[in-house]
């Protein structure tokens, strides 16, 4: 079995008995080389004045980078799935601001680019082999999201789905050419200003899109079902977590912010008493421990997955996560027959495939593991693994 994963934004091809490979894009390399030449060509006009008056810089005060400081483009693969054949896939690349589709032959190392925008978000997608389409939950400007349907050249061709909600996560069902199963989430608005304020539980739906049948295979209020996937014996393999909880609703965690808001007015004073010691004295006012180092004070960021935000920082000391990227109640679940309890299969699972006979691939973050015939298997142990196909 071949496996992609996409770990700290980097897209890694396994295969048993090689060494894990690195799946770089041409197209990536281009913009960031475009965008170096600009600023070296560029530098002097946002080059620091000199004799900048005042105590305290306008860069250090403010946060800001000089043009000739500014960081190389962040590149982001964010999603990657199966092609035609063993040898070629897509995948959605972000870098900057702009995000594209691509396919990627591999034995002739050679990437298409099918196409990009700017300021695109992509929710998830999949390809279909039978008839070349691809599948693709995109972002809309009113904080929908909606499966649409291209060519394999990247032509958009229509729109499956549709209504104020938020659609991802598509995936094809084997067996039945025009049938897709994906999760969809209901959206609250603003009575007056019809504004986007809060999301609903995922449930999973399936849409027969020739027919134009739509069936609810899974809904709980209780729990969201995630990244939904069907093996060639019709069972359902989703993520189950609990759903968010309204604000209103959360007695729990009003309470602890209560007990805990002089502690945390304490340490902001203290954060911004330091901040000035730093700037005059050129000395943090903790001293204890010995002196700080850049990895000690580094934002480790937060990573996007399955519409929550994780708190990378938070991630190791977390008692719920256990050293693992997601909860111990993120669940792999699998229903046999409609109407049935879902079997769990794995925890902390933050993403998962199925290949062509029934075998599941699935990470809880930083290892890769193969399930076949109920025996668990490793493939590789990564940082930050966000999600894997079987390609």
């Amino acid at each position: 079995m071949r496996t992609l994963s996409i770990a700290n934004g980097e897209l890694w091809l396994h295969a048993e008995g090689t060494a894990s490979r690195q799946i770089e894009s041409p197209f990536a390399k281009e913009l960031i080389e475009r965008a170096a030449q600009s600023r070296r060509n560029t530098g002097w006009k946002h080059a620091p004045r000199e004799g900048q008056s005042g105590v305290i810089p306008s860069n250090s005060l403010w946060g800001r980078r000089s043009g000739a400081d500014a960081g190389p483009m962040q590149v982001r693969f964010l999603h990657a799935c199966r092609a035609a054949d063993d040898d070629s896939l897509y995948y959605v690349l972000s870098v900057g601001d702009t995000t594209g589709v691509f396919r990627r032959h591999l034995a002739e190392d050679r990437e298409v680019r099918l196409f990009h925008r700017a300021g695109w978000e992509c929710e998830g997608f999949a390809f279909n082999a039978d008839d070349r389409r691809l599948f693709i939950a995109s972002r809309n400007t009113d904080g929908t999201a909606h499966v649409e349907v291209y060519d394999e050249d990247g032509n958009r061709t229509g729109v499956i789905t549709d209504g104020d909600c938020v659609d991802a996560s598509p995936s094809l069902v084997p067996g039945r050419g025009k049938t897709v199963v994906y999760q969809s989430s209901g959206v609250a608005r603003h009575a007056q200003g019809g504004h986007l304020v809060a999301i609903g539980h995922a449930c999973i739906n399936m849409l027969d899109y020739g027919s134009g049948r739509l069936d609810t295979l899974l809904d709980d209020r209780h729990h969201d079902f995630v990244g939904p996937r069907m093996d060639t014996q019709g069972r359902l393999f989703a993520i189950r977590r609990p759903a968010d909880k309204p604000v209103h609703q959360r007695a729990g965690t009003a309470l602890s912010d209560t007990l805990l808001m002089p502690f945390r007015l304490l340490k902001a004073v203290f954060g911004y008493l330091n901040f000035f010691s730093m700037v005059y004295g050129k000395e943090p006012l903790r001293s204890s421990g010995g002196p700080r180092t850049p990895e000690l004070d580094q934002d480790l960021g937060q990573l996007w997955l399955h519409g929550r935000m994780i708190e990378l920082s938070k991630v190791k000391a977390d008692p719920q996560h256990g050293g693992y990227l997601v909860p111990r109640n993120w669940e792999l679940v699998r229903i046999d027959r409609p109407g049935d309890a879902p079997e769990v299969l794995a925890q902390h699972v933050a993403g998962f495939d199925i290949d062509r006979r029934g075998n599941v691939v699935w990470t809880n973050g930083y290892d890769i593991f193969t399930l076949i015939d109920g025996a668990r298997c490793g493939v590789a142990r990564q940082q930050q693994v966000a999600s894997v196909a079987v390609l």
